[in-house]
């Protein structure tokens, strides 16, 4: 019987599934998921699919990483409260896939700095999403908030 050795390079938290290995020759099925779309759409509320969705906006938009939760606010029509609530459930999403996967959750918001921005002054916390995250949210087709306006 012939040998078949297949190597796989996938991003971690990335679920590979092996079906169909029958007797009659090797028939294989990958599905390989992105988990980005995964979490996105069967671990985040809508309210925390909103928040991390005007985060991609800011940051495609400015073509650089760093928005605050003020900013967030604004993109989506309310306050800063709303907002650090809404940001703050998401933090359930992402003990159950850490949980389930044993991985660090692929969206989330790391840390830049604390520092005053402009404009209006003031210090806040600026934030980022990891690597490639918001290309990948903003390309989804199943959730897509318009800004009203970005700053």
């Amino acid at each position: 019987m012939p040998t078949l050795e297949i190597r796989l390079t996938v991003p971690e938290g990335t679920a590979v599934q092996v079906v169909g290995l029958g007797s009659e020759g090797i028939e294989v099925a990958t599905a390989l998921e992105n988990p980005v779309e995964r979490y996105f759409d069967d671990y985040l509320s809508n309210n925390g699919r909103k928040v991390f969705s005007a985060a991609a906006l800011i940051e495609d938009f400015r073509g650089r990483p760093g928005f605050t939760l003020e900013d967030l606010a604004r993109n989506l029509s309310v306050d800063y409260d709303t907002v650090k609530s809404w940001h703050r459930t998401t933090g359930r999403a992402a003990k159950r896939w850490r949980a389930d996967t044993g991985s660090q959750e692929p969206i989330r918001f790391d840390w830049i700095g604390y520092g005053e921005v402009q404009p209006g002054g003031g210090e806040r916390t600026t934030y980022r999403l990891p690597q490639d995250v918001a290309a990948i949210i903003k390309n989804l087709p199943r959730f897509q908030p318009e800004p009203e306006e970005v700053r």
